[in-house]
């Protein structure tokens, strides 16, 4: 066989060769390409879905103020759980709370239980604090406690209602209270949270009367209303048709107008034609109306 006869089938038959490997080649990347659309189709459609049960999904920037609004409602809401506590740091905390919030409380505080062990996962101290407040102060000291950011916990609380007797024998009307609370302070030797911190400004809705008291009872002695006539010691000596005179058990002389307040009420209304004032009073929880007629003597 001539060489050139030779060469030429040698290169048709490696020219055959590459045009079947360019087939075979062409064939599997065409396969590669039609598996990566049919992913991309899938994942358009899969999308296409997600945005139509989500139609929000395209508002980044409401997306992203929620979740800046949610990260400050945590920061605000959170607490934290310092390194270490001791009475000293304890005591110095519950005082600042009162003496920021309800400066009118008024305890005695004492170390009751020690957990330190360190095979524990989060250590605390247990205190005692056993004093007296008004009612309305004491509420809002045990909702700073349970709401500031140091991880302090009420695990126990006893109240009792504050009874004062006057000279005479009366149950004068107090909103002050006795109480005796556990609280628990937790800390974590292991922690990288920080004791500085900003008391939060916390809005609350506090005690609208004391639930102490029962809403109707027997008549008590106010301190703070008896500053103001006593309509039991006192009669009327003279009215217009907008005041009211009245004369005292000391013979002192009380000019009223409507609305003006006396002992545990006020004045309601003046009736000019049957010459009498109309008073409302509120002594047991009960209001009435007491009406004083012009003495003419």
């Amino acid at each position: 066989m001539q060489y050139s006869v030779r060469n030429t089938i040698i290169l048709a038959v490696l020219l055959l060769i590459v045009i079947i490997g360019f087939a075979i080649n062409n064939t599997k990347q065409k396969k590669v390409r039609d598996n990566y659309r049919l992913q991309y189709d899938n994942l358009a459609t899969e999308l296409d879905n997600l945005k139509r049960r989500n139609p929000d999904y395209n508002d980044y920037d409401r997306i992203v103020m929620e979740y800046e609004m949610l990260e400050r409602k945590a920061r605000a809401t959170s607490k934290i759980i310092p390194p270490d506590n001791n009475p000293s740091l304890s005591y110095l905390y519950m005082l600042t709370l009162a003496e920021r919030y309800c400066p009118d409380v008024d305890f005695n505080f004492t170390l009751t239980e020690m957990n330190n062990s360190e095979e524990e996962i989060v250590q605390y101290n247990i205190y005692n604090l056993r004093g007296t407040a008004p009612i309305n102060s004491l509420y809002s000291f045990l909702y700073q406690i349970e709401n500031q950011a140091l991880f302090y916990t009420i695990e126990a609380l006893r109240i009792t209602e504050g009874e004062r007797i006057d000279e005479f024998g009366m149950l004068l009307n107090t909103n002050t209270v006795n109480f005796d609370m556990s609280v628990k302070a937790l800390y974590d030797v292991n922690s990288t949270e920080t004791t500085d911190f900003i008391f939060r400004n916390l809005e609350y809705s506090n005690l609208t009367y004391n639930p102490f008291l029962s809403r109707v009872y027997e008549p008590i002695v106010d301190v703070s209303e008896e500053q103001y006539p006593n309509l039991a010691t006192t009669y009327l000596i003279g009215l217009t048709p907008e005041r009211v005179f009245l004369r005292g058990s000391n013979e002192s002389i009380t000019i009223l107008s409507i609305g003006d307040r006396v002992a545990y009420g006020y004045l309601d209304r003046i009736d000019w034609e049957e010459q009498s004032a109309v008073f409302k009073i509120n002594q047991t929880g009960v209001t009435v109306e007491k009406i004083l007629y012009l003495d003419r003597n």
